[in-house]
């Protein structure tokens, strides 16, 4: 340790090592990786524990595993990898400054183009907080958050208008992730008696995650913001633009907290 020298590279090294290490738990937050990851630690902490031990069996085993530990990675995470690499791809000069405002734009033309349908919906807006482990419950997509895209998958006749939309953003503007996706319920005296089942979805996500979720009823036509538990008064269209920007800026600038949601019937 007394000849040991620390220097300026070292310093970027660990730097790079450790923005790595920071984007790839981004990427996986919230997804089934989390899971494997966890599993791929036990293994790994059960093979040093047979070195320790000598257990010479068990040693031999787990030695054959990690011998092809590389590939087994690559075939575990093999989602995480290429969307990290098509992360890497886009070219941040080439992204328009306007992104955020056209997704918003588009999710309050999609919900009021349900409600000039007649029908109800749930669009869920994912923030810091992944929501992939709900996407096994829907049907996974990647397609563009579109008002034509969203009636044809709330469209009364369809067969995924049932469940949530989740829609998250990307250099691109909106993206719809999922469809079809069950929601966890709140408690049935958390939701006044005249909100149905979508209201109920919509205040128990928000109660587990940070997402927002606009609420559009079939029954009255009312559009409603949900966030953190609370279900906002009925917006218009001005009213929820204005809603959503607050917050997708918000998101946008990590998190900082703003002016609170409209309050109407809780």
């Amino acid at each position: 340790m007394a000849n040991w020298q620390f220097g300026i590279t070292d310093v970027v090294d660990i730097a790079v090592v450790a923005i790595v290490v920071y984007f790839f738990l981004r990427l996986i937050r919230g997804t089934r990786a989390v899971q494997m990851l966890i599993g791929v630690a036990i293994v790994v902490v059960t093979y040093q524990l047979a070195r320790v031990f000598g257990l010479f069996t068990v040693e031999w085993m787990f030695g054959h595993f990690f011998s092809a530990f590389m590939v087994i990675l690559v075939v575990l995470f093999q989602q995480e990898i290429r969307r990290a690499l098509m992360r890497v791809a886009i070219n941040p000069l080439s992204s328009s400054p306007d992104h955020r405002e056209l997704m918003l734009s588009e999710l309050v033309e999609s919900a009021f183009a349900l409600v000039h349908r007649g029908w109800g919906g749930l669009l869920v807006i994912e923030r810091d907080t992944g929501l992939r482990h709900l996407f096994d419950s829907g049907v996974e997509m990647d397609a563009p958050l579109r008002p034509d895209l969203i009636q044809a998958l709330f469209c009364t006749d369809a067969p995924m208008h049932d469940g949530a939309v989740v829609i998250s953003s990307d250099q691109r503007g909106g993206r719809i992730a999922a469809a079809r996706v069950l929601l966890p319920l709140a408690q049935a005296n958390a939701v006044p008696g005249s909100y149905g089942t979508r209201h109920r979805a919509a205040v128990g996500l928000t109660e587990e995650t940070d997402a927002l979720v606009i609420v559009v009823s079939e029954e009255s036509g009312e559009v409603h913001l949900v966030e953190e538990g609370q279900m906002g008064a009925a917006l218009g269209s001005r009213e929820l633009h204005q809603a959503l920007a607050q917050r997708l800026h918000a998101m946008a600038q990590g998190g900082e907290q703003l002016d609170s949601m409209p309050q109407g019937n809780r």
